[in-house]
């Protein structure tokens, strides 16, 4: 999530920042992460300027995708709970990833 090269953050901030996703996790811990993309993206994005801590470009870019991909699936289809359609997906894709597949 965070990249260390070039980051203008001190340790301070990098724990403030980290202080702030995890408050962002304990807050909305109830909730449905995909049906919240774009406000945690939001949050994220913001806590990461107030603490000058440059994010991977790979985790803007599959956040923003993921937001994207729901907004039309939403649009075409409101009555289709993308959650419960992507999620399997996102996870399979993730393992395959980590591991090579």
């Amino acid at each position: 999530l965070i990249q260390q090269k070039k980051c203008q953050a001190t340790a301070m901030d990098v724990e403030l920042f980290c202080k702030g996703i995890q408050k962002i996790c304990d807050d909305d811990e109830d909730q449905n992460f995909l049906e919240s993309v774009g406000d945690y993206l939001s949050d994220i994005c913001y806590l990461a300027c107030l603490h000058k801590v440059k994010l991977e470009a790979s985790f803007i870019n599959a956040a923003l995708a993921c937001e994207i991909m729901e907004g039309l699936a939403s649009s075409l289809y409101p009555d289709m709970a993308v959650q419960k359609i992507a999620l399997p997906m996102v996870a399979k894709a993730e393992l395959m990833h980590r591991f090579k597949l």
